[in-house]
């Protein structure tokens, strides 16, 4: 069942709560939204949160998540009212953990689905749900560079505070192979809500502004910059092109598609991302990186959903099973590493003085790890079971 009214809590105790010292028997008082250390007393008759022997956790913080589109549009020319739509994702998102989640938001040339209008109506919708949803709501913005025309409009969504992180994505090359192949491409068009003719023109305009993609990518940083979000390049193909977003001042490599790129990141002290899904799954779908390699090798700081809200959590059990890194290390990857490359030293970690978002595993059957609950802020918001017994909620003297 899902806690459609917030409960506030003391706080959590268990036997298996990750902390800063790894997982042990602990109990994390609540104060104010924050796991407080001061020895402040809790509201009278506000309730404990006894996990018993299930695993508590920091929630999830997905740096990158647009499974968001497919609630929008199911299928091609479908689509769906954005508050229903977030509303069910929003349940999604607390039933795999993810607590805090950067919605994958695309400003392209392209239109439709990934065209000023829908975004707009995504910027809207969060601002009118953002009362009644459980999980924390961002925006990542994806910029295609070779939008030059949506530069403004961009900067703009930035100064209002609308965007909590930037990335800087283009896709033109791999849909200019595709000229010719109109199977494909319709697949797109479709997406873009245009037939395959205009949907071609708009891969030549695109194509046709390559001039002042440079002017425009660093026009847009800086104004990410001086907003104070953090900035990242998407699918670097090499190491120089991962040295340019670098100088540019993106300090997150998103999907490297090389190792290449991927060790030249780790040189220069950036962030890098790979997908969770690649991980679940034994390998990318697309041919890239495969991110358990790279996760073994000290090439990824940060898992994402990418385009399947279970991954994360699947893919942390995975690597811990497989004995790739542990429980810690890995949790790390989908918690604290990305809070602190979109600039948020407020969560990721159950420690004193964090935002209490924590969310309960119940991972005694192996290979399908399930969130039974989930506290945001302090408050219970989602569950899947009256805990009680061993797992009780009892209230505070």
């Amino acid at each position: 069942m899902n806690s459609h009214a917030p409960s506030p809590l003391a706080g959590v105790t268990g036997q298996r709560i990750l902390t800063p010292r790894g997982v042990e028997p602990a109990s994390l008082r609540f104060q104010g939204g924050l796991i407080d250390d001061s020895g402040a007393t809790p509201a009278r008759g506000a309730p404990w949160f006894d996990a018993g022997n299930l695993l508590v956790l920091p929630g999830i913080v997905d740096l990158h998540g647009d499974a968001f589109e497919r609630a929008i549009m199911p299928r091609p020319n479908v689509t769906f009212p954005y508050d229903s739509a977030l509303f069910d994702v929003d349940r999604q998102l607390l039933a795999n953990g993810i607590t805090t989640e950067f919605h994958g938001v695309t400003l392209s040339w392209e239109g439709g689905l990934r065209g000023e209008a829908y975004a707009e109506r995504m910027f809207d919708a969060l601002e009118r749900m953002r009362h009644m949803m459980g999980a924390r709501h961002y925006v990542h913005l994806r910029f295609e560079t070779h939008h030059v025309g949506g530069v403004d409009l961009a900067q703009q969504w930035i100064r209002d505070g609308r965007v909590r992180f930037l990335a800087l994505n283009d896709h033109l090359p791999s849909m200019a192979r595709r000229l010719g192949d109109d199977r494909k491409l319709m697949q797109y068009a479709s997406r873009a809500e245009c037939d395959l003719d205009t949907f071609q023109e708009r891969i030549r305009a695109a194509m046709s502004a390559a001039d002042s993609v440079a002017d425009a990518t660093r026009e847009l940083t800086a104004c990410a910059q001086a907003a104070g979000l953090k900035v990242a390049s998407h699918d670097d193909p090499d190491a120089a092109t991962r040295r340019y977003y670098h100088q540019l001042g993106c300090s997150v490599a998103e999907f490297p598609l090389t190792r290449e790129a991927a060790g030249v990141a780790r040189d220069l002290g950036n962030s890098v991302v790979f997908g969770a899904p690649n991980v679940v799954r034994g390998g990318s779908h697309t041919g890239a990186p495969s991110a358990t390699e790279m996760v073994r090798d000290g090439l990824c700081d940060i898992l994402t959903s990418d385009y399947y809200y279970p991954a994360p959590l699947a893919a942390v059990m995975r690597l811990t099973h497989d004995g790739v890194l542990s429980l810690a290390q890995a949790w790390d990857l989908v918690s604290l590493n990305p809070a602190r490359a979109a600039g948020l030293k407020d969560r990721g970690a159950l420690a004193p003085g964090l935002i209490a978002d924590a969310i309960v595993v119940d991972d005694h059957m192996a290979g399908l790890p399930r969130v039974v609950a989930a506290i945001v802020g302090g408050e219970l918001r989602y569950a899947t079971r009256v805990f009680g017994h061993d797992n009780s909620l009892r209230m505070a003297a």
